[in-house]
């Protein structure tokens, strides 16, 4: 049924900050007893592989793969990456719908589309 699986892609969308705050190294908190890592030496990843790795495990559901992806470059880094991962597959999608960046995004998250008011000086 359609609606059901809006509703399921939904509940998914809707715990990807959840996700994100127990995969990101940033967000999970280190036991007193560990001893700090020592730090390893910069690998040079690029941070848009590393944005495209981790997207991609994160749609497969795959939390090991997306954990060591996001190991990869700091959260600021990954965070930047996904950002311009999502702004390019949403340009993509919306050249090949031949709709408005705008209402490709609002349909990929289950909102209906809200006409944009216009400024006094439009005609």
């Amino acid at each position: 049924m359609p609606g059901s699986r809006a509703r399921e892609r939904r509940r998914a969308v809707a715990r990807v900050p959840e996700r994100l705050r127990r995969l990101l190294p940033s967000g999970r908190k280190a036991p007193e007893a560990a001893a700090p890592a020592p730090p390893r030496p910069r690998q040079g990843h690029n941070l848009f592989e590393a944005a495209a790795e981790y997207v991609a495990a994160c749609a497969e559901d795959d939390p090991a793969r997306a954990e060591e992806a996001a190991s990869r470059v700091s959260p600021g880094m990954l965070s930047f990456g996904v950002n311009e991962l999502a702004c390019r597959a949403l340009i993509t999608l919306a050249r090949e719908r031949n709709q408005s960046p705008r209402t490709v995004a609002r349909s990929l998250l289950g909102l209906r589309d809200v006409p944009v008011p216009r400024r006094a000086g439009d005609t």
